[in-house]
């Protein structure tokens, strides 16, 4: 039987040199969601390097990877400390994939947030804060630590007003309960780029290798925001076509669309300066 091939015209991360090659369409078929990571061999794309690329489900190229010919296994970079005393997967087991990927969010964007319990987590504070601040780039940590608030259903046996009390008290909060339930959300964006990465690195097998995937994507997005605080300090205001046009141009090994920079501009306004924010129109 023919192997049926799916096109795309990726490039080498390393050069920039691009090339269209086929992939079997077997690789997509049993995968439901996630992305699928093709190695691109020396030769295939350019002449010196080896790559790989990473493609979602449904048929997007959503960034790359080199390879080093001297070792066996892929560069990452920023990968977090190895004695972190938890995985991704347990807090998912205890939180659940929604409130862990408004985790993330929480601690990229600088937000406050809070567990509002009425029992023992099961996941101490300071093993979820060390294995979060461990995927974020050092010049972007801050003092924002997830924090708990005990609920007594004996002195409040009424929970949605001891809920909307700890609302008015903590307005710009990220607040979820020990239940998995998401309470507050302060920001307007969806958490689509938080779930994608997550799911991502929830692929990896080995419980490190997620951990410094999930730091490797978010290091990507950095590297999307500082090019563009660059261009904008260099210039007076840019369109928002004309800023994705120039990321494409500059940034071969990431994604960039509509939602990619609406989420760097509200990192810009949040983290960098409103005012560099504001000149993306």
């Amino acid at each position: 039987m023919e192997t049926q091939l799916l096109n795309f015209e990726v490039s080498c991360p390393k050069c920039g040199k691009g090339k269209e090659i086929g992939i079997p369409n077997s690789l997509f078929a049993n995968k439901q969601f996630g992305t699928v990571k093709v190695k691109v061999p020396q030769g295939a794309v350019c002449e010196s390097h080896n790559f790989i690329v990473f493609i979602t489900t449904k048929g997007k190229i959503v960034g790359y990877d080199l390879i080093d010919a001297s070792i066996s296994v892929e560069p990452i970079q920023s990968p977090p400390k190895e004695d972190i005393k938890t995985s991704l997967d347990k807090l998912i087991d205890v939180f659940g994939f929604n409130c862990v990927a408004g985790f993330i969010h929480a601690k990229l964007f600088d937000y406050p947030t809070y567990i509002v319990r009425n029992e023992d987590l099961e996941i101490s504070l300071e093993d979820l804060n060390d294995l979060l601040d461990n995927t974020i780039p050092n010049e972007y940590k801050n003092d924002n630590v997830i924090k708990d608030i005990e609920f007594d259903s004996y002195v409040f046996p009424n929970a949605d007003y001891f809920y909307n009390m700890v609302k008015y008290k903590q307005k710009n909060a990220f607040l979820i309960n020990n239940r998995r339930l998401i309470i507050q959300v302060p920001w307007e964006i969806d958490n689509e780029f938080e779930k994608s990465i997550l799911s991502s690195a929830l692929e990896r097998l080995n419980k490190t290798d997620q951990l410094k995937y999930l730091a490797h994507y978010i290091s990507q997005f950095i590297n999307d925001v500082d090019f563009t605080t660059s261009l904008l300090e260099s210039s007076g205001s840019i369109s928002e076509k004309e800023l994705i046009k120039k990321l494409k141009e500059k940034l071969i090994v990431s994604t960039i669309n509509k939602n990619r920079v609406t989420l760097i501009k509200k990192f810009l306004e949040r983290r960098v300066s409103p005012e560099i924010s504001s000149r993306i129109k």
